[in-house]
């Protein structure tokens, strides 16, 4: 039966991050329409890197081209540039790479990439409506009965969360589940100006910098800081972290990063939480996708590529099975095992930087995991 299960129907997907407005498009390519909501009216965010199988999946839906554009194509894996912390290169296994023609990763401007995956979906057919979200569900064999934050209703055969690691579908189909804190807030800054300097990762014993060159003449810069749960940092804390941070990094392109880290600079903030929600990612006919079901940390710099992943693979699973329920079944069956590797590897790779582990102890761990993730998925 396959996609005569949803045919002349819409799908809702709540979010318009990476998993909901990919997923808007599969769907979309292959004669679904989907409506996308989404709280926020944009998207807020710094530089990402989409590793091995999301480039596949970019392809797939049609979009590679226009993201290579607009981003930073490598060849080779991000992860194979590593430094010490006075800018000494760190000799590390080298993580394999997936056996196609496609670039190996891809940099890119996370509104950009948004901007491109929302056009995309809205080329597909997709309804996108912003500043909205879900207010409570109530379903049955046969569908979803939502109501919206505006009070309005809508009744829909399938209902997916994409909605991030706070998530609010998540929330209602799964209260008793939140995201995990790692004591560590990722920092996050967008400097207006190339590199000054060789791009990768330095280390200290315990601590990271990640330095990417961003297409347009713009340096990104990351790393973490310790911050007790729940603390609000605003955004002179946030620079002064960033600065503390840089300081104990005194290779000359961090040097010169500091030097350039003004009080006009605004640094991003974010907790670095992660879940991994049991099996199955379904509770009926409401699905969860992308960090809805599965956040993680950046130290495998997959997340956004596992989102990218499931969109796929849940669209291929609506067109190849019987119904509603198995697709959401067979879902879960191929994608639990495969993102549960980079949330724990990803997990143990912040406890073993943390524990003052080596680059090469990391990087055996790392390459391990990126070998089963470069395998199709």
């Amino acid at each position: 039966m396959g996609i005569d299960n949803l045919d002349g129907q819409t799908v809702l997907i709540v979010g318009a991050g990476i998993a909901g407005t990919a997923l808007a498009t599969a769907l979309g390519r292959l004669g679904v329409h989907s409506e996308v909501i989404d709280v926020d009216d944009r998207t807020v965010g710094a530089h990402i890197g989409l590793t091995n199988r999301a480039v596949d999946v970019l392809s797939e839906i049609g979009v590679l081209d226009e993201v290579v554009e607009a981003g930073s194509a490598q060849q080779d894996n991000v992860f194979i540039r590593m430094y010490t912390e006075d800018g000494q290169a760190i000799p590390v296994p080298p993580p394999p790479r997936p056996d196609t023609d496609l670039p190996a990763s891809i940099g890119i401007y996370r509104p950009t990439l948004s901007e491109i995956l929302v056009r995309a979906a809205s080329a597909a057919g997709a309804t996108v409506r912003r500043g909205i979200s879900v207010s409570s569900f109530s379903q049955d064999d046969t569908g979803v009965d939502v109501t919206f934050t505006d009070g309005s209703t809508g009744r829909y055969p399938l209902v997916v969360g994409a909605d991030g690691v706070r998530s609010r579908v998540r929330e209602l189909v799964h209260p008793d589940l939140t995201p995990h804190y790692t004591g560590v807030a990722a920092l996050r800054w967008m400097l207006d100006e190339e590199p000054p300097g060789p791009v990768g990762f330095y280390n200290t014993r315990t601590e990271m910098v990640a330095v990417a060159p961003v297409k347009g003449g713009l340096t990104y810069v990351a790393t973490g800081a310790e911050s007790p749960e729940g603390h609000r940092v605003d955004a002179g804390e946030a620079r002064d972290l960033l600065r503390s941070v840089l300081a104990r990094f005194p290779a000359p392109v961090t040097s010169a990063l500091l030097a350039k880290l003004t009080d006009d600079q605004n640094v991003l903030v974010h907790p670095y939480e992660w879940i991994m929600v049991p099996p199955p990612w379904h509770r009926g006919r409401i699905a969860l996708i992308g960090d809805a079901a599965h956040a993680t940390t950046a130290h495998m710099s997959s997340g956004g590529g596992l989102a990218l992943e499931d969109a796929a693979v849940l669209a291929q699973e609506l067109v190849a099975a019987d119904s509603v329920e198995v697709a959401l079944d067979q879902f879960t069956a191929r994608r639990f095992e495969r993102v549960k590797l980079v949330v724990d590897a990803s997990v143990k790779l912040l406890e073993m930087h943390q524990a003052g582990a080596s680059q090469m102890e990391m990087g055996m761990l790392r390459t391990k995991a990126t070998a089963a993730l470069i395998q199709p998925y």
